[in-house]
């Protein structure tokens, strides 16, 4: 009889310890499904093309351009000389988005975006364009998007398809040709602006 009584607690046991594994094995499959879908959207739903620039690279930032979403932002109404003399852009007309254009004095928020339009020397023809996008929290240049193109024979540095820079300020010309020189925004009189920006169109 106590034989028996062992053998029938032993099969509750393992019965259990099945129904254990099998609960946990139930809810690491449902918490798999709660999971990532691979999509590129963040919490707060997908980015605004009309109002932010890509940040993928050089076709995605063309086919963005070419949409001409930035030029129902604020711009400024002609183009004209660079706003500093140090400024290797030549003659340009700036659009800021909404985040950029209302912002006050202090770091710009995330997703603050300029698109500065280059031109030939009579200001006739864009020729080529300079992009900056607030990306993250933070006042380096590693917290701004960086692009600009411009065409095979500008003196500007640049490669076979005319790429100055595109990616991230803490690396490469990203670094050493725009954050080089628009970290100096807001360091003097002849350096107007503040926060990476020299100009801000309201």
């Amino acid at each position: 009889m106590a034989s028996c009584d062992q053998e029938v607690a032993r099969t509750i046991t393992t019965a259990r310890s099945f129904m254990k594994i099998w609960t946990c094995l139930v809810a690491l499959a449902l918490l798999a499904g709660c999971g990532d879908d691979g999509s590129s959207t963040t919490d707060d739903g997908p980015e605004d093309a009309t109002q932010v620039p890509p940040t993928t690279g050089k076709v995605a930032m063309r086919e963005w351009l070419a949409a001409g979403h930035y030029k129902q932002w604020a711009c400024e109404a002609d183009a004209h000389d660079a706003t500093i003399g140090v400024s290797p852009h030549g003659k340009q007309r700036i659009c800021s988005n909404d985040a950029l254009a209302a912002h006050g004095d202090g770091e710009y928020p995330v997703g603050a975006s300029a698109v500065k339009e280059l031109y030939d020397a009579e200001g006739a023809s864009i020729i080529g364009y300079a992009v900056y996008r607030h990306v993250k929290a933070g006042t380096d240049g590693g917290s701004w998007y960086w692009y600009e193109e411009v065409p095979a024979d500008h003196p500007a540095p640049h490669d076979k398809d005319g790429i100055v820079a595109d990616g991230l300020g803490d690396a490469g010309p990203a670094m050493s040709v725009c954050v080089s020189c628009h970290q100096a925004a807001g360091s003097d009189a002849a350096h107007p602006g503040h926060d990476f920006v020299y100009v801000q169109v309201q």
